[in-house]
C-alpha cells in the first residue's frame, strides 16, 4: 500500500489541504478591495476548492515520488 493511503498520511495530508485552502479564504476576507471587479468571493471560493483538490493530488504523488526513491536506495 503507497504511504499516501496510509490513515496517519492522507489524515495529514488532508489537514495541510485544509489549512491551505483556509489561508486562501482569508484572502478575500482581509482585503476584498484586491477582488473588486473580477471576482466575488463565492467565485473566490470555489476557485480556492478546485485548487485545493488540485493541491491535495499534488501532495499525494509527491509523497509517492519521495517514497519511491526512498525504496530505490536514493538517500543510502
Amino acid at each position: 500500500m503507497p504511504i499516501q493511503e496510509l490513515d496517519e498520511m492522507e489524515n495529514l495530508i488532508g489537514e495541510v489541504t485544509d489549512c491551505f485552502e483556509d489561508t486562501m479564504k482569508q484572502l478575500f476576507d482581509e482585503d476584498p478591495k484586491i477582488f473588486e471587479g473580477h471576482s466575488t468571493q463565492a467565485h473566490w471560493n470555489a476557485q480556492v476548492s478546485y485548487a485545493g483538490d488540485e493541491f491535495q493530488k499534488e501532495l499525494n504523488k509527491l509523497v509517492e515520488k519521495f517514497e519511491v526513491r526512498v525504496l530505490q536506495g536514493e538517500f543510502a
